[in-house]
């Protein structure tokens, strides 16, 4: 770990960290946009629930788990600001295509080309914030730049929806995709690259990818990384879930027309998500600074993960709007309590050569696990029982994702006994060479 001293200014790295919290706003925003329009998009290319679930989860995360795969590796070893510059600039252009589709190929395309761009964002920010902050203060920073998330989530759904019921879903995609493309330019200008801790490896060998097999094998072999992975991909199914299917919810359950579908749904998702991811970091920070171990902050999810369960069936059934949204709210703070110790203890047990591939896989976790299995869960329920519960069987599939966050905790508590046994092995290992 690079305890020392970041090699640039305080200054310099607050500006990059809210170039990062930009970049994150616009990648959950843009990633969203689609949830948001779900009724319209699927009512004027005459889709399926299983093909906007396909479009908008599983070819989207493959995409962005294969691209992120081989991208890490590069940021890993190279200008991490001007890679991540460049990817903003690819998911926005692909963002402004997807208001170009006309049937479930083009609609996907534009979303896998949204998917291979957004890979950049996580990895690039999870391998620069340790090089801007020290470790005391990383949990705080990663913090501010996650929840960045969830303002992403608010902001995006409620001008989006405006947008969207003003002008048009397709014009409200080009507007996004403009936005994207300055903030690129901005980035490419402006952002500073920090040195790399000094235990980085030196730069693969141009233009291979050699050691993404070696990497992967060392996260393998990290003690309760593995399963760290599956409950941090399995904790995030709801969010996924509400972002993807919590418009089309609201539209069919609660008759929350198109222009007041953000302004509903915003508030409970930011207020929820922020308050929580903050709450986490600083938490996190005051747990490192007691114990000296990132490990002991998983008690935090292993906690608040299970404790979200009766929101899930709040949201889910309580008949009044507010109810529901108020659910919907202290799930979203239980949930983002799970995000901040997960990914801190990830990548503090790799190596500075290692961030950007641990930020993937953790990301890879939260697509393939959580944004694929979860929406694509709901779409199926749904339409399996359609033909018997019409418009509500929307309502079945959500609460269907409750035991998520049970499933999620079973393998963090694994993790952390793993973590702990891998500890006592080796201070017993210490203590008989001393």
């Amino acid at each position: 770990m690079n305890e020392d001293a970041p090699s640039v200014s305080r200054r310099t790295a607050v500006w990059v960290l809210f170039l990062l919290f930009l970049a994150n706003v616009l990648n959950a925003g843009d990633r969203g946009l689609l949830g948001l329009v779900t009724e319209q998009v699927r009512g004027e290319l005459s889709l399926s629930d299983t093909q906007m679930s396909l479009a908008n989860g599983l070819f989207f995360t493959v995409f962005n788990l294969v691209g992120g795969l081989f991208l890490s590796r590069m940021i890993d070893r190279g200008n991490r600001t001007r890679i991540l510059a460049f990817g903003i600039a690819g998911w926005s252009i692909a963002t402004a295509a997807t208001g170009l589709a006309t049937d479930f190929a083009t609609l996907a395309i534009a979303r896998i080309g949204v998917g291979i761009g957004e890979a950049t964002a996580f990895p690039a920010a999870m391998s620069l914030i340790p090089d801007l902050f020290r470790a005391q203060a990383r949990g705080r920073a990663v913090a501010v730049f996650q929840s960045s998330a969830f303002i992403g989530i608010v902001g995006g759904a409620i001008a989006a929806g405006v947008l969207a019921a003003a002008i048009g879903w397709r014009a409200m995609f080009f507007w996004a995709g403009g936005v994207g493309v300055v903030l690129a330019l901005v980035m490419l200008a402006t952002a500073t690259e920090p040195a790399r801790g000094e235990d980085a490896r030196p730069a693969a060998p141009a233009g291979t990818f050699a050691d993404l097999s070696q990497g992967l094998l060392r996260l393998w072999h990290s003690p309760g990384l593995a399963r760290l992975v599956v409950g941090y991909g399995t904790a995030s199914m709801l969010t996924s879930v509400l972002a993807a299917w919590g418009p089309a919810f609201l539209q069919r359950s609660h008759d929350v027309p198109l222009s007041q579908v953000g302004v509903a749904i915003g508030p409970a998702v930011g207020i929820g998500g922020i308050t929580g991811t903050l709450f986490a970091g600083f938490l996190a920070d005051a747990v490192r600074r007691r114990t000296g171990s990132a490990a002991a902050t998983l008690w935090l999810p292993i906690v608040t993960l299970p404790l979200s369960v009766p929101c899930v069936l709040g949201f889910a059934f309580l008949p009044s709007l507010s109810l529901a949204m108020a659910s919907a709210a202290l799930m979203n703070f239980l949930l983002a309590c799970a995000i901040i110790p997960s990914i801190n203890f990830a990548v503090e047990s790799a190596a500075p050569g290692d961030r950007g591939l641990t930020a993937t896989v953790m990301l890879a976790a939260a697509g393939l696990i959580g944004s694929t299995l979860g929406p694509f869960i709901v779409g199926v329920l749904s339409d399996y029982l359609n033909p018997t519960l019409g418009e509500e069987s929307l309502r079945y599939g959500i609460a269907a994702m409750a035991a998520a966050p049970l499933v999620g905790t079973a393998f963090i508590v694994a993790a952390r006994i793993s973590t702990g046994r891998a500890q006592a092995e080796s201070l017993a290992r210490s203590a008989i060479n001393s």
